[in-house]
């Protein structure tokens, strides 16, 4: 039963990438975004805890869809767009996630109350315009949660791939269940504080909310960039996890590129799934700190993610680092 729902959540997918990659003339960008918080990503702390790993692979194309071009007109409420020239894309992606409990190789030291196991095999579609210094995502996930997402298998396989110690546990990781979770989420370049004439640095604002059921949260953050060589690309930053860079999120224009970059965010949350049984906070800050390296039409991105605790519960601070390559053709 489990293979069952897990080759049909397959082949739906791939049924996807099919109608929709022929919806295009040919494909503007593929990338592959990695998070993990073992010793190969983030080098400086090993902990294998709780979002442990995330592996996500997104293709970005501009189709010809008339409700598409009607998404890059619509003004949102509360939060309009004044541009009359909009460009609009969408991303394809198929990503796994996998979530543990502390101490996942000595359950004898695990803290009564803890993340359960669990894993999270999913599809989905974004939306994405760019009007002026704007840029809104909107995107859906539709997958399962539970041994039909795979986790334990992919997360027992890295291990001996990698000599990494045997999760133990597994058997009594959350249920299966179909789950679906949608998000928007804009960036906006601000005026008034890019300095220079050379345009070394600037700052963006990102804000949006989730609603669904795995999670329902509200965020807002900024982004700082300081360029290392040349002028900054004039983009929307850095694509990660949860925002890829897609079609619109980057310019070839630009022929090399490196800058470093950070970014700090709140979260207010409402629910999350994989909390379930614990007693979350409120209110969760985020901090990232990374580099991007662009050549022609091949970017590089690789940073670190740190969190403040998440549930009452917790014990010690959770982190991943994060790896991201991207390529326009």
């Amino acid at each position: 039963m489990n293979q069952g729902r897990t080759h049909l959540l397959l082949r739906a997918a791939a049924a996807g990438w099919v109608v929709c990659m022929s919806a295009a003339a040919w494909g503007d960008s593929l990338g592959l975004y990695l998070d993990n918080d073992g010793r190969w990503f983030k080098p400086n702390h090993n902990t294998d805890r709780h979002y442990t790993s995330g592996v996500k692979l997104v293709y970005g194309f501009q189709p010809n869809w008339q409700w598409l071009e009607d998404f890059g007109k619509w003004n949102f409420p509360f939060f309009p767009v004044d541009s009359q020239e909009t460009a609009v894309a969408a991303g394809l992606f198929i990503g796994q996630n996998i979530y543990t409990p502390d101490r996942i190789d000595e359950p004898l030291k695990r803290h009564e109350k803890d993340m359960k196991y669990a894993g999270w095999l999913y599809t989905g579609l974004f939306i994405q315009r760019a009007a002026g210094p704007v840029m809104d995502q909107l995107e859906l996930d539709v997958g399962m949660i539970g041994p039909s997402a795979r986790g334990r298998q992919a997360q027992n396989y890295t291990h001996k791939v990698l000599g990494g110690n045997k999760a133990i546990g597994w058997e009594e990781q959350i249920n299966d269940e179909p789950a679906a979770h949608c998000s928007w989420m804009r960036r906006q370049r601000l005026s008034g504080v890019r300095a220079g004439s050379g345009g070394n640095h600037d700052f963006l604002a990102e804000y949006g909310a989730a609603a669904g059921s795995l999670h329902c949260d509200g965020q807002i953050g900024l982004i700082g960039r300081w360029s290392l060589l040349n002028d900054l690309p004039s983009d929307f930053g850095p694509g990660r996890f949860t925002m890829p860079s897609g079609a619109l999120g980057r310019s070839a224009s630009m022929p090399a590129s490196v800058y470093l970059f950070g970014r700090v965010s709140g979260k207010g949350v409402a629910y999350n799934r994989f909390l379930t049984g614990l007693d979350p906070k409120p209110l969760v800050g985020e901090f990232q700190l990374g580099i991007a390296i662009r050549y022609k039409s091949l970017e590089i991105v690789y940073s670190q993610t740190y969190l403040t605790h998440e549930f009452e519960q917790q014990h010690g601070t959770d982190g991943w680092g994060s790896l991201a390559l991207s390529w326009l053709f």
